[in-house]
Parts: structure tokens; sequence; C-alpha cells
């Protein structure tokens, strides 16, 4: 009986092979996890606003959607610490004594940025009991940790509390704003 298995030759060709496959495979991998985490980073923000709207609604009252984290709302460059949507009993825009919060929502990735820019520059979004912004249409503004602007998602909140994502309109893999102008992260 002849013995059976493989020469060292055919091992190191095997393992080369493998190594360069490996290797083309990784980098399109890491794309595609960067790519599923920026839009889940993005729908935890369009769920939020949709569940802020949602409250105004079903409550029939003032609701805010605020960055902010440990039961107090922030300042307007800290929408990738946390969010918090509240029932906002006086319309203030701040979580009092006698508002209920209904939704604390976790820090996006480390290093990933939010802006919210809006009629009236308010730091908040805030729903009407019929479901309608404050007078506050205006957009989230995402950019993922690497600051590539190619990784930069927007959601567009129109008066009528509605959300939409904004896409690339030319195909050359940077999304627009509501303009038209493409997306940059600074």
């Amino acid at each position: 009986m002849a013995p059976r298995g493989f020469t060292l030759i055919e091992l190191l060709v095997a393992l080369a092979l493998a190594g360069i496959l490996l290797g083309l495979a990784v980098p399109a991998f890491r794309e595609l996890v960067a790519a599923r985490r920026t839009a889940a980073d993005m729908n935890q923000i369009a769920g939020a606003i949709a569940a802020a709207r949602a409250e105004a609604i079903l409550r029939r009252r003032t609701v805010t959607f605020c960055p902010g984290a440990a039961g107090r709302c922030g300042p307007a460059d800290t929408w990738h610490a946390g969010q918090l949507v509240f029932v906002d009993v006086d319309g203030d825009g701040r979580l009092d004594d006698e508002d209920t919060l209904t939704h604390a929502l976790p820090p996006l990735r480390p290093g990933a940025r939010v802006r919210w820019r809006a009629f009236r520059a308010r730091s908040y979004l805030q729903f009407q009991p019929r479901g309608w912004t404050r007078w506050q249409n205006g957009s989230f503004q995402y950019c993922p940790p690497d600051g590539d602007p190619r990784g930069a998602r927007m959601a567009i909140v129109n008066a009528q509390g509605r959300v939409r994502m904004a896409r690339d309109g030319d195909g050359d893999g940077v999304v627009e704003n509501a303009s038209g102008r493409p997306l940059a992260c600074p």
C-alpha cells in the first residue's frame, strides 16, 4: 500500500492560496461591518424620532427628543453620547421633575458624531400632539468615527414630523443633503 498524505509543497501552496483569499476578504468584510454599524446608528436615531412622534400623538402632549444621558438633556453637540425622549409637560425642552421619560437611548459607537440642524436653531426636536414638529424641520447628519464622507448619512425631518433618509443621487458614493450638496464630515 502506498503512503497517503500531502507533500510539503502541496501544503505550502494551499496555505499561500488561503492567505491570499483571506487577504482579499478581510478589507471587504471590514467595509461591510462599518456599513452595518452606520446603519444601526442611523436606525437608532430615526427610530427615536418616530417613537417621539408616536408618543406625542398617543399621549396628546408635547414630546421632546434631545441629546442626553443619565436623565438630563445635554448640549447640542452631544447627540452621539445618547438621546432621550420624554413627555414635556411645560414644553421647555428640558427634562424636569413633572416630565415623563419614555426612552433613554444608548450612546452611538465611539467616535461617531451627530449634528442636528434645524429651523429655529434649538438643540432639541419637539413634536406637538398632532405629530407635527414645533416649526423645526431640519436634519440629523451622522459622521462615522473615521470621518470619511462616504460613510456619512442624513435623516431629514419635515415639519409634519416625517423622516426620510438622504440618498446618493449622483452615484459618487457620498450622500447629498436636501439641497443636493454632498455631505462633509468635519
